[in-house]
């Protein structure tokens, strides 16, 4: 069985990548690393095959382009099993790939089996309460869950460059404007989300000298989205990223499902509420039973001192 790992080059040392790279080694058969960039690169850490396409537009690409890439760097035929991190080239073209393949098309997979001439995957449902599993008797791609497979550590080897040559969208004028505030959530080693709780925009707007001081990019609950005090691009949970920072601080975030299982895939999770029945307590590894706004002023003597 042919199975193949599809990511950018600029993620090529990421977690979710190389934890992609992981399972693929793991299910053993034909192994290719498939990479998209802007220039070649003398040497790239890839399990197996490894195969970069090359095209000068492929560093923040839009998606007719990277998808255009993609099928020439695919070729005629997919391989059995596609993997991909997930992540913003997944939601560009993944479910497109599939289309166009005539192959199955999963996200938010944790779990990947092979079975006999089948592919069993497993995905979470009903906002992370249960599980299933499907099996797939033809092709298929699949996004995996960040945190859910062990990373590998593959050796370097000098990719085969695919010069992607003329990849012209038919002409067509695009002015595309683009959200970039929660670009970095899926890389982030430190995440600071906040929630109703904080109570209006100046108190969420008030996380960011705290998330600067920890380094952390700054994530958001779906009632702090809604209420406009964060761009939906920040939003943690099933109908916004998921993610899996080494530490994930929850301010005031009562905790529903599906923000729950979006953050499913934290190390350690610290949360901050008042109310001390709020679910999040349950996910959390340390909680604080507090008023966030009691507290911040002696963490922040703390962080500074």
């Amino acid at each position: 069985m042919r199975i193949a790992v599809l990511a950018r080059l600029l993620d090529a040392g990421e977690a979710q990548v190389l934890e992609a790279l992981g399972l693929m080694a793991s299910l053993g058969g034909e192994a290719q690393s498939l990479f998209l960039g802007a220039a070649a690169q003398s040497s790239l850490s890839a399990v197996g095959e490894a195969r970069l396409g090359v095209h000068p537009g492929l560093d923040d690409p839009e998606p007719e382009l990277a998808y255009a890439a993609a099928l020439r760097l695919l070729g005629d035929e997919a391989p059995r099993l596609l993997l991909m991190p997930e992540g913003p080239l997944f939601e560009m073209i993944g479910a497109r790939l599939g289309g166009h393949y005539g192959m199955g098309v999963v996200r938010d997979v944790d779990e990947v089996q092979v079975e006999g001439d089948g592919i069993v995957l497993r995905k979470g449902a009903y906002g992370g309460k249960a599980n299933v599993r499907l099996r797939a008797r033809g092709g298929v791609v699949a996004a995996l869950r960040a945190g859910a497979f062990a990373a590998a550590d593959p050796p370097a080897q000098t990719p085969s460059v695919v010069e992607l040559g003329n990849l012209a969208e038919g002409g067509q004028e695009r002015r595309t404007v683009r959200d970039t505030s929660g670009d970095d959530l899926g890389r982030a080693k430190v995440i600071v989300s906040g929630g109703r709780g904080l109570g209006s925009r100046e108190g969420y707007e008030g996380l960011r000298p705290f998330a600067a001081m920890l380094g952390a990019s700054l994530g958001a609950s779906r009632a702090a989205v809604d209420e406009g005090w964060a761009s939906p691009s920040q939003q943690v949970g099933i109908t916004g990223r998921k993610v899996a920072p080494e530490l994930y601080l929850a301010i005031g975030i009562s905790g529903a499902s599906q923000h729950l299982s979006g953050m499913s895939g934290s190390r350690l999770v610290i949360a901050v509420n008042r109310d001390e029945h709020a679910p999040i307590f349950e996910a959390a590894d340390i909680g604080v039973v507090a008023d966030w706004y009691q507290l911040w002023p002696q963490l922040q003597k703390a962080l500074e001192g």
